[in-house]
């Protein structure tokens, strides 16, 4: 099996989520990763099997994007039986937090471990176009899209992005807060344009700076959810999110929290800067760019890594 590249460009999504998690308005990180699964787990899977496609990450670049309210996040959840049986009262608990919605203009990379890339060659003439222009992403419908393309050398992929419309790379941050004591008191400051004060500063005189420098000065940085932390073991519970003949089956859920972490924003211009060979092979790794799945089986926690294939 050898490593490609498939390039996705300049997606155009409107009406898509913002709301990457109850406490962080964010580049949905993992609903991307979702649509990164669904590409290779079911599409490919159905109509490329002879391909052997194994996801191996992705990469997100963020040409544009705006945010507005939107309206409340399910309203069928208002109806009587949610829609599907009138006559029952099974009403699911109405929203109470608004959907934060907008647009974007996006380009993915998803990385592929293939068996045959002439059956996914196939798949990009006869498929790809209609698969993209029916899928949704974060929520939103795909209303624009480039032509898809497959590399194979890191270089040429570069190459190729650095003529698309300039950007923003998503790039891992989590090593920046990674060896504090309170990480979510690290994300916070790490974020604040006036990070909150710590116990030695309480203690300065009164004619120092009430403020600490910005912590990590240099970085576009935000925060986002990256992942889930299971709050318990898997049940076998009614499954009320598939259709209602799959109603009285029993499937397993567990209660999970978002787990939160820092993401950088990386000008594309100057990642893709290549000079010599060694920055063409590491472009990727080195930048942190290589989004992919990763666990921790003592916390129950999974979450999206940057690790270097």
């Amino acid at each position: 099996m050898s490593l490609y590249y498939l390039l996705l460009p300049t997606l155009n999504v409107t009406g898509c989520n913002w709301e990457s998690s109850h406490l962080t308005r964010s580049l949905p990180l993992t609903a991307i990763a979702g649509f990164a699964d669904y590409l290779v787990s079911f599409e490919l899977a159905d109509n490329a099997a002879d391909a052997g496609a194994g996801l191996e990450g992705f990469v997100v670049c963020l040409h544009d994007g705006q945010i507005h309210e939107g309206l409340s996040k399910n309203p069928l959840a208002l109806c009587k039986g949610n829609g599907l049986s009138q006559t029952q009262d099974d009403l699911l608990n109405p929203p109470l937090i608004p959907e934060v919605k907008g647009s974007m203009s996006l380009s993915l990379v998803v990385a592929l471990e293939l068996e045959n890339k002439s059956a996914l060659d196939e798949w990009l003439k006869t498929r790809s176009t209609a698969f993209l222009q029916t899928r949704r992403l974060a929520g939103g419908d795909i209303i624009g899209i480039g032509q898809p393309k497959i590399y194979i050398k890191r270089s040429d992929l570069a190459r190729e992005m650095g003529r698309l419309p300039p950007g923003w790379f998503i790039s891992n941050g989590a090593d920046l807060i990674a060896h504090e004591p309170d990480h979510f008191a690290a994300l916070i400051n790490a974020v604040a344009w006036f990070p909150a004060e710590d116990k030695e500063s309480q203690n300065m005189s009164a004619q120092s700076s009430p403020f600490r420098r910005r912590q990590h000065p240099g970085h576009w940085l935000y925060a986002t959810c990256v992942g889930y932390q299971l709050l318990e073991s898997p049940q076998p519970r009614r499954n009320r999110s598939h259709a209602s003949s799959d109603a009285d089956s029993s499937t397993n859920h567990a209660y999970a929290e978002p787990v939160h972490s820092l993401a950088k924003l990386l000008w594309t211009r100057g990642v893709l800067r290549l000079q010599n060979d060694s920055t063409v092979d590491n472009w990727l790794t080195k930048n942190k760019l290589l989004w992919r799945w990763d666990t921790n089986a003592p916390s129950r926690t999974v979450y999206l890594s940057t690790k270097a294939l």
